[in-house]
């Protein structure tokens, strides 16, 4: 094998030829060199070797930061842009030293990790228990696969400082992720998300202390956790219903995840007997191999695929899927009366306003709606929840950036005592105060008895809909993704955004677009005439949401905190003057959209063609 003084020489003859980027061949040197990165040299210098050097460049040229769902990306051994057991050691250790700097050296601490399915899910976990132990920590630990919410639920019932989900949600099987907890269930946000990321830079230059598992938990440091708590998680959930239909048979796929610890066993505690977990896509599996491209997300119809088969060759009257995680759901339907003909997928915006409607209109009959209630969701959602929500005289807080730990803060912030619903346009939710994450479960039992009730009234879940188009307008939305890989990826993504900051389209869709709320800028510019920008307060972060002029007509911008893409949320809303003009209304808005996301489409490209 190459030596190490070779690939040092090799190093910077990548470097000078633009084969490595400075900041890359700077943090591979020190990999080469540093005594903390000893256990990793040989891997590097067979890379090195073999002169892999765009896969080195994507690994080494920056540090994977903490986005909206926590640290998150692609596994490689080496490497300081992706997940490895150091990258996964730095996170810990980082957490560790934070929540210690903010209780006292000798105060007691404490930390519970669950992980999903994923490659190498188990090592992770096991790994950050040892780092976790070694800095004085009673970590509380998951031996098997748990769901995300599950999580959240654990660290308020364990009354732990701390939690830690190794998972990388619906992300390909090439990824995983550390999500960080804090206190009170919910995903770290600022100021802890930064100060733990000074804390894990703090750390990364140095050795990293581990226990070992039978030393800890000889010394009390580590605890093993099961049934108790899923049983509490359960009783938690299935407190959270609303309805007493169950006569429906469902297919539920936990995609190669964890649900079926979580999801099915919400179901069948809540009383739903006929359900069918899909045999191909039942066993725990980091690969999904019973999936389409291996792509576990319950937001791409072609995931529902095979349960919806299942669903009509068994005659099912739903579909419901989770991620691998088990945090969010996605939904099937028969098209019409007929099982056995065509089924439909719902959008996540979709799925939100039918068990938002369902939740306040459930307890409405029971007595139990009371105006001091709220809803939550996100600036890139639909509008029609607030819509529900004044009909029923309810507020919605809809001024909260993507990710659900913003509705996790706005929970505490505005007091759990009036929480009613929240979600998120990408398929999560959550009823309850139990946790602070979206939870497929809650999701899937709501949508379960929901689906069960209509039944019960001759109606089916599409009709139900249908009238709540019928009450407050028709809503349409639709999601652009793009994605752009490596360092020239992150290049193109600020591109990408500094050409629509800068120089937005003028119109899409027909619709002249008038105003661009800049929540990183914190200001409202007016895109005709020259009036001055007027202050846009909190929230503060990297998206754009353009209104136009057509009412019900926009379109935002941002770039996911988790994945190598930037998103485009486009929105439309049509009238509808009568229940006979509600296809025409429907219509009207799909054409709106289509003709907006052309206009995206094309704009994205041109811009991309002018930054070269």
């Amino acid at each position: 094998m190459i030596t190490v003084d070779d690939a040092q020489a090799a190093v910077g003859q990548a470097e000078a030829s633009q084969q490595l980027s400075a900041p890359a061949a700077a943090a591979i040197r020190r990999w080469l060199a540093e005594s903390p990165f000893a256990q990793y040299r040989p891997r590097l210098l067979e890379d090195i070797e073999a002169k892999r050097w765009k896969t080195l460049d994507d690994a080494f040229f920056a540090v994977l930061e903490f986005g909206t769902g926590g640290r998150r990306g692609v596994m490689y051994p080496v490497g300081t842009n992706v997940l490895n057991a150091r990258t996964m050691a730095e996170s810990a250790r980082g957490l560790a030293d934070y929540v210690t700097g903010r209780k006292g050296e000798g105060s007691p601490r404490s930390c519970v990790i669950a992980r999903d399915s994923r490659h190498n899910s188990p090592e992770f976990a096991d790994l950050c228990a040892r780092v976790l132990a070694a800095a004085g920590f009673t970590v509380y630990l998951f031996p098997e696969a748990r769901s995300t919410p599950l999580l959240s639920f654990a660290v308020r019932h364990l009354k732990c400082d701390a939690g830690i989900m190794i998972t990388a949600s619906h992300n390909p099987p090439s990824d995983n992720g550390f999500k960080c907890y804090a206190a009170t269930g919910g995903q770290v946000i600022p100021p802890d998300d930064a100060g733990i990321i000074a804390c894990v830079k703090s750390v990364s230059d140095g050795e990293i202390p581990e226990m070992p598992l039978d030393r800890a938990k000889a010394e009390g440091r580590l605890v093993l956790v099961g049934s108790e708590v899923d049983d509490a998680y359960i009783t938690a959930v299935v407190g959270e219903s609303v309805g007493h239909a169950r006569g429906i048979s469902i297919v539920y796929t936990p995609l190669h995840g964890v649900g079926e610890t979580s999801v099915a066993a919400a179901l069948a505690a809540d009383g739903f007997k006929k359900v069918n977990i899909l045999a191909s896509q039942r066993t725990p599996d980091g690969d999904f191999p019973n999936v389409p491209n291996h792509v576990a997300n319950p937001e791409n119809p072609s995931a529902l695929e095979a349960a919806i088969a299942e669903a009509k060759a068994t005659g099912a009257d739903l579909v419901l899927a989770s991620d691998p995680d088990a945090d969010r759901i996605g939904v099937g339907l028969p098209a019409t009366a007929d099982k056995a003909g065509p089924w439909v997928t719902l959008d996540g915006n979709q799925i939100g306003v039918l068990i938002t409607a369902f939740v306040m209109k459930e307890l409405e009959a029971q007595g139990k709606l009371r105006s001091d209630q709220y809803l939550i969701t996100t600036l890139v959602s639909t509008g029609m929840t607030a819509a529900l929500g004044k009909r029923e005289g309810i507020k919605t807080e809809g001024d909260l950036l993507v990710g659900f730990k913003w509705i996790g803060e706005r929970i505490d912030r505005e007091g759990p005592a009036g929480f009613l619903f929240g979600f998120e346009e990408s398929h999560g939710y959550l009823k309850g105060t139990y946790a602070r994450d979206k939870d497929a479960a809650v999701a899937s039992v709501l949508f379960a008895e929901l689906a069960a009730t209509v039944k019960d009234r001759k109606q089916s879940v599409l009709e139900y809909l249908d009238d709540l188009y019928i009450d407050v307008g028709h809503y349409g939305e639709h999601l652009i993704n793009k994605t752009y890989k490596g360092r020239e990826g992150v290049e193109q993504i600020k591109a990408l955004m500094a050409a629509f900051r800068s120089t937005p389209p003028r119109s899409v869709g027909g619709a002249v677009v008038t105003e661009v709320y800049d929540y990183q800028a914190h200001e409202i510019r007016t895109l005709k005439g020259s009036a001055p920008a007027r202050p846009l307060p909190e929230p503060s972060g990297d998206l754009l949401i353009f209104h136009t002029s057509v009412p019900g007509v926009r379109f935002a911008a941002r770039p996911s905190g988790t994945e190598p893409k930037i998103k485009f949320y486009l929105f439309a809303r049509s009238e509808v003057k009568s229940p006979e003009k509600l296809a025409e209304a429907k219509a009207e808005t799909r054409t709106r959209l289509d003709h907006m996301a052309r206009d995206i489409e094309e704009y994205v490209t041109s811009a991309l063609a002018r930054s070269g």
